[in-house]
């Protein structure tokens, strides 16, 4: 294990100086049994490295191979790096889960951006047992750089990723986190983002596998002119559960934010959200915006949605909304007056409720797969709510 990286996250602190993870703790509300299996986890064995030479990076959480090179994009192995991404970070609470993926990260490496590069550098994961991957990215001054993770059908195991950021002064990252296993597994990510000034940085988020998927982020706007924008989609079915937690630190002078997230749930499966947003004492001209959407397909269907406002300052523009709920009957009413049934009513309604995100631009090297993924997610739902009537 790289002790570098260890030592100037977690100090002197040892998971065994944390208490247990429940559901007391308010990072991990509303996530029911599923959390008291994290502590004290154990990590598994190593699974078989398969290639595909359609990423550029393929890892089974320890090992990785590197099958398409990009230049601009420098790998480095966890164990061989020489210094940390970040230094300590300023806001990002520790807790026994964080510190023990710290403890036990099985594997992972450093990607530094050096060069401008337009197309996704690809990074495919897989696992048979639990694993922590590490990965840590830099992005140096004046340089933009796009990361494509994929989290698909090789991950098996429950999986832990660790992920840290770097923005240095003017850099720009575009990250796509996509959980789409259909596996019933964990799959926890903590990330942590620093940026300097005028840095940006855009997270685009999918979540429809997994039987828990859980995003904590903390993003730490140190700079002055620091950006940082998320958005996201997730699909819960049967039992899922699909957790988001965003916690941005406005610490800079005029730093901006904006987060949307939206949802479904059907069935018998729940969401959670929790984006804070803080403005630091001197952190004048923030303009910080968040929305969490959610619709229930189902009675049994729960949505969670916590925002949150933190202002130690004047001078700001801020904003927060949310919405847990059925589809509103005057949209029914309104397309079926089209001449459309309910059913597809409802599958229009949906499309369009999603389509807000996935249209986007930045969107497009997944769009079609997502679109099919979410389709597919609905019918699969509609089938047991009708096989339930009859």
């Amino acid at each position: 294990m790289n002790t570098k990286i260890i030592e100037k996250n977690i100090e002197d602190k040892a998971s065994k100086d944390f208490d247990d993870i429940s559901v007391k703790n308010e990072d991990w509300k509303y996530v029911g049994k599923n959390v008291f299996n994290i502590n004290n986890f154990e990590t598994g064995k190593e699974s078989k490295l398969v290639t595909n030479s359609e990423f550029n990076v393929d890892s089974n959480c320890y090992n990785h191979s590197i099958n398409n090179e990009i230049d601009g994009a420098n790998l480095t192995s966890l164990n061989d790096i020489s210094s940390p991404i970040v230094d300590k970070s300023i806001k990002r609470p520790l807790d026994k889960f964080v510190v023990e993926q710290f403890e036990k990260a099985t594997g992972g490496f450093r990607l530094d951006i050096e060069k401008d590069f337009s197309e996704y550098y690809s990074i495919n994961y897989q696992s048979d047992d639990t694993a922590v991957p590490y990965l840590g990215i830099n992005v140096n001054t004046n340089t933009s750089g796009k990361v494509f993770l994929n989290f698909a059908e090789l991950v098996k195991g429950n999986t832990y990723p660790l992920i840290e950021l770097f923005l240095d002064k003017n850099a720009n990252l575009e990250l796509i986190i996509s959980v789409t296993t259909d596996c019933e597994i964990q799959l926890i990510n903590s990330l942590y983002g620093k940026l300097l000034n005028d840095a940006n940085l855009s997270i685009h988020l999918v979540s429809t596998g997994a039987s828990f998927s859980r995003s904590r982020m903390d993003i730490d706007l140190v700079g002055n002119g620091s950006r940082f924008n998320i958005d996201g989609v997730y699909f819960g079915e049967e039992n899922q559960i699909h957790d988001n937690r965003v916690f941005v630190n406005h610490l800079g002078k005029n730093t901006s934010s904006n987060m949307i997230t939206k949802g479904v749930l059907g069935d018998e499966s729940s969401s959670i959200f929790t984006g804070t947003i803080h403005i630091g004492e001197g952190a004048e001209k923030t303009d910080s915006h968040q929305q969490n959407r959610n619709i229930l397909l189902s009675e049994k269907a729960t949505a969670q949605s916590v925002p949150n406002l933190e202002i130690l300052c004047d001078d700001v523009i801020c904003s927060h909304g949310s919405s847990v709920g059925p589809i509103d009957e005057k949209l029914y009413h309104y397309v079926m007056s089209r001449g459309i049934e309910k059913e597809a009513a409802e599958k229009l309604l949906i499309k369009g409720f999603f389509n807000e995100v996935i249209n986007n631009e930045s969107w497009e090297i997944i769009h079609d797969q997502v679109s099919n993924i979410l389709e597919k997610k609905y019918e699969n739902v509609l089938e047991r709510a009708n096989n339930g009537k009859s």
